[in-house]
């Protein structure tokens, strides 16, 4: 009896001691999972874990990458992508167990989140079907979750998150900071396609080269123009028109005006110029569809930061009765400082 009690409290012991090996373990890979432990200790424990095959894109929702300070992302008309969180984890916990990564290879995780878009409310990220292209080899992302972790074999030298999205190919690289030569920049940052009220209005004199009739059927060369400028937004994606290059962006002023007596009339797009601080000046343009709508506005560099819209200068018209005349219009500039 007392052997047997003996012998049993010996297998007790042998299987307490078993079970504690196997929960330290455990808790030694989910110390590895997080980021916990020291080098020493994780190096060990990585050791003893299986290896993954060469696979590419993993499913990884109990992943921790490390949460980035400022978002990176990619947008677009409809929906954009952003890179959350990103950093190397020594495994990764699968359907089979957690596994390490294979030999002489690395694992990347990384979280995505939704970005800015054009026509709000914008839709998930998901929409865009972003994916992951390693080297050339393209990767779709496994449904169902928003971390992920890659295999990186031997020798990688590129990997980057890529979307196709509104007929632009965009990509962010997830080994640094580049992004790729197709994104859209100003779609790169947050809060950059807001309206930025001016509430500008100011008055300026017309001359013209024969004497016309104004609102109150008197014949006159000189007109008083009353000018209000009301908002700028930069735009991309805008009625179906965009920028000649991902690097430019449509700059829109809201300006109109009235004579003395008459209804208000929008801008004429040849009446004004944008000029930046270098002294680079853009032609107006309009970009409104409706042909009986004047949208004053001017493709401009995305990295323009300040400028002034500038009214002016003599252009020839013809009046209501068809006859051509030179009009001379008073200079008159609005300071814009863009976003």
């Amino acid at each position: 009896m007392t052997l047997f009690e003996g012998g049993r409290r010996r297998t007790i012991g042998v299987l307490c001691a078993g079970f504690l090996v196997m929960e330290l373990f455990a808790y030694a890979v989910a110390g590895i999972l997080v980021g916990g432990g020291n080098e020493a200790d994780r190096e060990a424990v990585v050791a003893q874990l299986r290896p993954l095959g060469l696979q590419g894109v993993l499913s990884a929702p109990g992943a921790q990458p490390k949460k980035l300070e400022e978002p990176r992302g990619m947008g677009s008309e409809k929906a954009g992508v952003a890179v959350l969180a990103l950093s190397e984890v020594d495994a990764v916990k699968t359907s089979s167990g957690t596994r390490r990564a294979p030999e002489g290879s690395r694992l990347l995780a990384f979280r995505l989140g939704d970005w800015v878009c054009e026509v709000e409310p914008c839709e998930g990220w998901r929409s865009v079907a972003p994916r992951v292209d390693v080297d050339g080899s393209y990767e779709d992302l496994p449904a169902g979750t928003d971390t992920f972790v890659v295999v990186l074999p031997p020798g990688t030298q590129d990997v980057r998150l890529d979307m196709d999205a509104d007929g632009f190919d965009q990509s962010l690289s997830l080994l640094d900071d580049s992004a790729g030569e197709g994104n859209i920049a100003l779609l790169a940052q947050k809060d950059q396609t807001e309206r930025v009220p001016l509430n500008r209005t100011f008055r300026v004199i017309e001359r013209t080269s024969v004497p016309l009739q104004n609102a109150s059927g008197q014949v006159s060369d000189t007109f008083t123009r009353d000018v209000t400028v009301e908002f700028q937004q930069r735009r991309f994606f805008l009625d179906g028109l965009a920028p000649s290059s991902p690097r430019r962006v449509f700059l829109i002023v809201n300006a109109y005006y009235s004579y003395a007596g008459q209804t208000q009339k929008y801008v004429p797009v040849d009446e004004v110029t944008f000029v930046d601080k270098k002294g680079r000046s853009y032609p107006g343009r309009d970009l409104d569809p409706d042909a009986s709508v004047a949208l004053v506005g001017f493709e401009i560099p995305a990295d323009v930061r300040a400028g002034v819209f500038r009214m002016g200068g003599s252009r020839t018209k013809v009046s209501t009765n068809g006859q051509s005349y030179t009009s001379t219009l008073g200079d008159a500039e609005i300071p814009i400082t863009l976003r």
